[in-house]
């Protein structure tokens, strides 16, 4: 049934696309059934127009139940039992506060880490938890900004890990309204702007992996890494902060040669 709901909420515009072809198609055969009544001479093919008339009329009805019935399904149950889901996965917090089909906004967050927060709260600087070895995790690393465990959590990478090679980023991503997350890097510095690294990512993901980073196009250093989550309206409503330290991969040392016994 899940399954289902989620599935009726993907394609609900093709369906109501399809709908809206086949109600133009029982108006169509209407407008001849009506036409055959009015100029019918015999009781025979007055019945016959009478019954085609309501057959049209009866699928046209059960195709507008339809459309009511999708847009049902896609509306109300899919975002109920999305939520549902997120409370089964330890937030019951977010179970409590949306009981409906029509979640509460999350407060914006401000991307300029220079500016003010145009929240209803601010976010603060909180502690990474670091729930599993992460790799090389280097110290005197600034602390991290934002990570809500339940709508924007980094685990990997870790604050302050080295990253040399291609890295799974493993997380959180979700929050009421989802549309996308986007990772985004820059060098570390108050002055240095954030870039978008990759594409944006349209699927909510809950302690998962959340994507990649590649760090073979850039230049050694101390970095800022961003997770950014936003609502259909494009606006950021969660994020998370950490340092990461890019290098080149590590040389191997070759083992000495044993020398040849004559």
């Amino acid at each position: 049934m899940t399954s289902l709901a989620f599935f009726i909420e993907k394609i609900a515009v093709g369906l109501y696309i399809l709908s809206a072809a086949g109600i133009l198609v029982a108006a169509w055969k209407l407008r001849q059934a009506r036409q055959k009544l009015v100029v019918a001479q015999f009781k025979l093919e007055r019945e016959l127009a009478l019954n085609k008339q309501a057959r049209v009329i009866t699928m046209g009805g059960l195709l507008i139940e339809f459309v009511i019935g999708v847009w049902a399904v896609a509306n109300m149950v899919a975002p109920t039992l999305r939520e549902i889901q997120l409370g089964e996965s330890g937030q019951a917090a977010l179970l409590e506060r949306f009981v409906t089909s029509t979640p509460a906004v999350n407060p914006p967050v401000n991307l300029n880490p220079e500016g003010p927060i145009v929240a209803e709260q601010d976010i603060y600087a909180t502690p990474l938890p670091t729930l599993t070895p992460v790799g090389t995790i280097l110290p005197d690393a600034e602390e991290p900004v934002g990570c809500p465990e339940d709508s924007a959590w980094l685990l990997i990478p870790g604050n302050g890990q080295k990253i040399f090679e291609a890295t799974t980023v493993i997380g959180t991503a979700s929050i009421a309204n989802f549309a996308r997350y986007r990772f985004e890097i820059k060098e570390a510095g108050p002055d240095k702007p954030f870039a978008v690294m990759g594409g944006d990512y349209t699927q909510p993901v809950i302690n998962g992996p959340l994507g990649e980073i590649v760090p073979w196009n850039f230049i050694p250093g101390e970095y800022r890494f961003r997770l950014t989550v936003f609502d259909n309206t494009s606006q950021p409503r969660a994020l998370c902060e950490v340092t990461i330290h890019i290098s080149e991969p590590p040389t191997a040392t070759p083992s000495p040669t044993p020398a040849s016994s004559s």
